[in-house]
């Protein structure tokens, strides 16, 4: 009981702040990147990668769009995406992400 009480005491109130920084300081270092992480499958010319690799469009047009995958098989993820369509009727547009496994 006596060796709590001195961790406790010795413990400093920036100890959280600390944990905290180191933690983002990981996932900053380690954290995803298009150019590093997927290939564009189809439609190069549709497909942009940002400069700093954190964000990947695809574009579609009336004859195609693109297609990517990740370089590594990954047990669980999230994603995030964000579908702009043209203003007017887009009933011929499927707007779905697909996310399939290929062993």
């Amino acid at each position: 009981m006596g060796e709590s009480i001195w961790i406790r005491e010795r413990s400093s109130p920036y100890s959280p702040l600390l944990i905290l920084i180191t933690i983002s300081s990981l996932l900053a270092c380690c954290g995803a990147n298009f150019h590093r992480d997927v290939d564009v499958t189809w439609g190069h010319d549709h497909a942009n990668i940002s400069d700093d690799g954190r964000l990947l469009t695809l574009t579609l047009d009336r004859l195609s769009g693109a297609g990517f995958q990740s370089k590594k098989a990954y047990l669980f993820g999230k994603f995030d995406v964000e579908m702009k369509l043209p203003p007017g009727n887009t009933a011929g547009i499927v707007t779905t992400f697909y996310v399939i496994f290929i062993s």
